[in-house]
């Protein structure tokens, strides 16, 4: 048996009950070529866990902790014991096709070629890039660790296996309003950077406050929709909280003094 074959076999296991899978007789096994297993593994995604295991960012996977449209999140152990979120973004979707405007319209990437798979490998480079731009302008996101294929290594925000709770989820008052502002604001003008797709089910209520993830769709402030994008950002994270009944900041206002 190959060491990737090993590989497959102990991801496999590991990750199958977790995800609600059976596993087939010996030899009948789900990983075929590019076969997707449950729409999140097929050989090349458990090559780039693998691999990560291997260069030391990760010792081992312990299971999904949360699943969307476009991707998977596992709960990861680091080298050194610490919690790392293990996003895999799912190679047999076809949400990323309505993703193209994200990548073509933003001047640090080209045209996306080749169909699914080419878009959904650029896609976690882009949002590992963008996590570094962020972080490392001070911007409260989860620090990014590494990047493979579609499989992306970062921070895990929460505890003991558990994510932190979402905005969506819990009853935000004023401090959460004015940290949801701040970042929305830190991103245009310390990163250049606008979320694209924020609310308050991609804002995590973490330990010293808001912070925001899921940046794949974030773009450069030069993408010619980059203000759109901006505008309908505020608008959502607004609505949710005049949804908690809070008194807020005009959105109009709001854009005015994030671009001044």
């Amino acid at each position: 048996m190959s060491q990737l074959d090993a590989a497959v076999d102990a991801l496999e296991g590991r990750l199958e009950a977790p995800l609600g899978r059976r596993r087939g007789p010996r030899g009948e096994g789900p990983f075929k070529g590019k076969k997707v297993v449950g729409e999140v593994f097929d050989r090349v995604t458990v090559h780039a866990i693998h691999s990560m295991i291997r260069e030391g960012t990760l010792a081992g996977v312990n299971g999904a902790v949360s699943a969307g449209k476009e991707s998977v999140v596992f709960w990861a152990s680091g080298s050194r014991g610490e919690d790392i979120a293990l996003k895999v973004y799912l190679v047999a979707t076809a949400g990323f096709r309505r993703r193209a405007a994200y990548m073509e319209g933003d001047p640090r990437f080209g045209r996306v070629r080749g169909g699914t798979r080419p878009m959904v490998h650029a896609w976690a480079q882009k949002e590992f890039k963008n996590l570094w731009r962020a972080r490392s302008r001070g911007v409260r996101v989860p620090r990014p660790v590494a990047v493979s294929k579609n499989v992306l290594a970062m921070e895990f925000v929460g505890e003991g296996g558990v994510p932190a709770r979402t905005l969506s989820a819990v009853r935000a008052g004023r401090a959460e309003y004015e940290g949801a502002m701040a970042i929305l604001e830190a991103l245009w003008r310390d990163a250049a950077l606008v979320h694209g797709d924020l609310s308050g089910y991609n804002l995590f209520l973490a330990a010293g406050g808001v912070m925001a993830f899921d940046l794949g769709s974030a773009v450069d402030t030069r993408h010619p929709r980059a203000i759109e994008f901006l505008k309908r950002d505020i608008g959502n994270v607004t609505g949710h909280f005049v949804r908690h009944g809070l008194e807020v900041e005009n959105p109009a206002d709001v854009l005015a003094r994030v671009t001044r």
